[in-house]
């Protein structure tokens, strides 16, 4: 079999539609992405989003066994003052024990003007990288970067009511014995239908389906 369908189609049946979603935003928002960037968290490469060239993109984590440029906590970087022109911390912030000291610290070291480009779960499983602290909603974000001076561009759902109700059906399903997995699969087609409800009016004006999201993207600008 063609060892690029073999991927596409682990990518398929293996990844969070929410993750694909991240991967779909991160991409749509490339343009971003410029001069010195710092990878907060990029010790290991996950998703599908398709890292673009800049003049230096800059990797730090705090796990030395991924060989990022910089063993490092977010919460105390080794970085001078107004150092990037833009920071990625996708996923990360969950694993943040003192997370208002992190962005604190990412607004020490980005330059005026530069992009803090963040993303975070809401209603998603629990996941130790090494630890997982904390779920905030919308209103929390805005509050902190607001307190920390940054100024929000785009802050928006990474999906809604369906994202979550299919990616806890798929979760179910990935539990199961193998044979009744297998047969599961074959309703995954459907699925890719359900999701688009969550773009629909249905879901977007019903005051009980539209208080659900699995995560929010956000853009601020120091």
């Amino acid at each position: 079999m063609n060892t690029k369908l073999i991927e596409k189609f682990k990518y398929c049946l293996g990844i969070s539609y929410s993750r694909k979603i991240l991967n779909n935003i991160l991409n749509e928002n490339r343009n971003y992405f410029h001069g010195s960037v710092l990878d907060i968290g990029g010790g290991k490469e996950r998703g599908k989003f398709v890292r673009p060239k800049t003049e230096k993109w800059i990797s730090a984590d705090i796990s030395s066994e991924l060989q990022p440029d910089f063993v490092c906590n977010v919460e105390k970087m080794p970085f001078e003052n107004e150092s990037f022109d833009v920071i990625k911390a996708t996923q990360i912030f969950e694993h943040v024990e003192n997370p208002e000291i992190g962005v604190k610290e990412c607004f020490r070291v980005l330059k005026k003007e530069g992009y803090f480009i963040i993303s975070a779960p809401f209603i998603y499983p629990l996941h130790g990288d090494p630890c997982d602290f904390q779920r905030w909603t919308k209103n929390k974000w805005e509050k902190v970067l607001s307190e920390s001076e940054f100024k929000i561009e785009k802050l928006c759902n990474m999906g809604g009511y369906f994202i979550v109700l299919i990616d806890m059906l798929r979760n179910f399903n990935a539990s199961m014995p193998s044979f009744f997995r297998y047969l599961g699969y074959f309703i995954y087609p459907f699925y890719y239908l359900l999701i688009q409800l969550d773009k629909t009016g249905f879901v977007l004006k019903n005051n009980r389906l539209n208080k659900y999201t699995s995560g929010y993207f956000i853009i601020a600008k120091k």
